[in-house]
């Protein structure tokens, strides 16, 4: 019936319903519908590519880097094609070419580490690699051209400064070489030892070095260590120049630790020469860097005699020894005067021989001398105590002589020994000495107190009048 309606009236051309409803609302809905839906495929299909193409290069990527942790030639050579403007890959590439033993391999290495220079000509360290393997390779202008283009663009790294001076040095470019140690020196002065041996030891001219390694800085501690290198060197004019060192040093007036002169003054002693040991001592008076409180007592020789400040342990200050079972005190409040004085105590009964502090006394050869110094015990037990003793440890004709020893409890009371140097003296040692007892009781305890030690002339020496004293 429907359709016998719909064709009657379309036949008829009459308007109805069904003309205007049925056969168009449904196209629409259709027709709208569509058209979205295919942009949106597109969109997502899109988008799809996208992340295929991009997790494509995720995976390229990290598989490239993978490559590239490799320490083996023929795996960074395919990270190399997969990636061949990558200067990181040429650059480790070259490294472990270089490394092999053939020499094919070696030169390919070599024109690895060039080519990644030509890819990134800012980064020093491929400049610093390349250079160091021109070096092995024995490309002696590529070497130093490369460590000067390193230090150049990365100026500031004392450790490149130190490789460009020493390629430099064996390249025998020694100007070149100097003016890099000496930046260096200025930027880190903790490479000092080791730029001094190197210089002394590859140029052998210690006044060259003076001149053009040392910086022009007011800070004596470069001075010093390398005074303290001179003192220690063998080549000809070494100790000459470290007196120079030593005069120039002192002369600018800056104050520095006394560590920093020990190993000099203590160089000058083992060789003997005890007279600039001693003019150096008296250089570190007049800096301040130690102080002498004895300065005020004429004429005595000996340093710190009166314990008021603890012992320097080098120099002409008593230097101590260790020593089992004693035990040593160096501000004991109850001096004979003054702030302090030393105290011994022998803790554990023992028969021993001990020394535990002795002092290196300058002196002039066939003189007249006096020692004295103020003592007192406690509870001594061994027959044989604490003494001072005089010797030349250098010349068998110098003086031995020991004061008596100390025993029992007695207060303080003064102890003396006169005795003469020997011809060739030029200083003698004065200890403080405990023999090993020979007749009972010889086990030691109990304690020991030392103050106001004096070493003074006592007149003029005359030969077949002054002798040395001996045991």
């Amino acid at each position: 019936m429907i359709q016998q309606e719909f064709q009657r009236n379309k036949g008829s051309g009459e308007e109805s319903a069904w003309d205007t409803s049925f056969p168009q609302k449904p196209l629409r809905i259709v027709e709208i519908a569509l058209r979205p839906a295919w942009r949106s495929w597109i969109l997502i299909l899109a988008v799809l590519a996208g992340i295929a193409y991009l997790g494509g290069e995720v995976l390229r990527t990290a598989y490239i880097s993978i490559l590239a942790g490799s320490e083996e030639a023929s795996t960074l050579e395919r990270a190399v094609k997969l990636e061949p403007s990558d200067p990181e890959l040429h650059h480790r590439l070259g490294m472990v070419l270089f490394d092999s033993p053939v020499d094919a391999d070696r030169i390919e290495g070599l024109k690895q580490l060039r080519r990644a220079t030509e890819l990134n000509p800012y980064a020093s360290r491929y400049w610093a690699d390349l250079a160091w393997v021109c070096e092995l390779a024995g490309d002696t202008p590529c070497a130093t051209q490369g460590i000067d283009r390193a230090v150049k663009l990365n100026p500031m790294t004392p450790q490149l400064r130190w490789v460009a001076a020493n390629t430099f040095l064996r390249a025998g470019q020694n100007d070149a070489a100097m003016a890099q140690f000496r930046r260096l020196l200025e930027m880190d002065p903790a490479y000092a030892p080791a730029t001094f041996h190197v210089c002394l030891g590859s140029l052998g001219n210690p006044q060259l070095i003076l001149e053009k390694v040392m910086p022009p800085a007011k800070d004596p501690s470069l001075k010093l260590t390398y005074l303290n290198i001179l003192s220690r060197s063998e080549m000809d004019g070494a100790d000459d120049l470290a007196r120079q060192v030593w005069a120039k040093t002192v002369a600018e007036g800056t104050a520095f630790p006394l560590s920093a002169a020990t190993p000099y003054v203590e160089h000058l002693l083992q060789f003997g020469q005890v007279q600039e040991a001693e003019n150096a001592w008296r250089d570190l008076e007049k800096l301040g860097v130690i102080a002498n409180p004895g300065k005020d007592q004429d004429g005595n020789l000996i340093f710190n005699g009166d314990f008021d400040h603890v012992p320097l342990n080098t120099g002409f200050d008593w230097r101590s020894a260790s020593a089992t079972y004693l035990a040593l005190d160096f501000a004991d409040p109850t001096p004979y005067s003054g702030k302090a004085c030393l105290r011994i105590d022998f803790t554990v009964s023992r028969n021993e021989a001990y020394q535990p502090l002795y002092q290196i006394v300058p002196v002039a050869p066939n003189q007249s001398y006096v020692l004295t110094a103020y003592v007192r015990s406690k509870d001594i037990t061994s027959d044989s105590g604490p003494r001072l003793q005089v010797v030349d440890p250098v010349h068998s004709n110098g003086p031995s002589a020991m004061t008596e020893s100390t025993v029992g409890t007695t207060p303080w009371h003064l102890i003396k020994l006169e005795f003469c140097t020997g011809p060739n003296a030029n200083f003698l040692q004065v200890s403080i000495l405990r023999v090993r007892g020979r007749t009972y009781p010889t086990e030691i305890t109990g304690s020991f107190w030392l103050d106001n030690v004096a070493l003074k002339p006592s007149g003029t020496g005359v030969e077949g009048t002054c002798h040395p004293s001996r045991p």
